[in-house]
């Protein structure tokens, strides 16, 4: 499949991964209702999941702290404005 942009073309990659029995299922549920393939739903969910990323200016400068106090974690997301 081609795009307009040609630094957004898909490129196939043949990968092996393990799901549990019931994550299949619903994958494959999920796959039946939308009329496509199981390879399809995991390129969907494998580029929701990272579509945000391109957002952040620079993954670098995250700090990502050994622990925290639940009052932290609620003012780290309220700077980000994620809740």
């Amino acid at each position: 499949m081609k795009s307009a942009a040609p630094e957004n073309e898909y490129i196939p990659l043949d990968l092996r991964i393990s799901v549990r029995r019931d994550t299949l299922r619903l994958i494959s549920e999920m796959a039946e209702d939308m009329g496509i393939s199981i390879n399809e739903v995991f390129s969907f969910l494998a580029e929701d999941s990272v579509i945000d990323l391109e957002l952040l200016e620079d993954l670098n400068k995250v700090e990502i702290p050994n622990k925290c106090s639940h009052d932290d974690l609620k003012k780290a997301f309220l700077k980000k404005k994620l809740c």
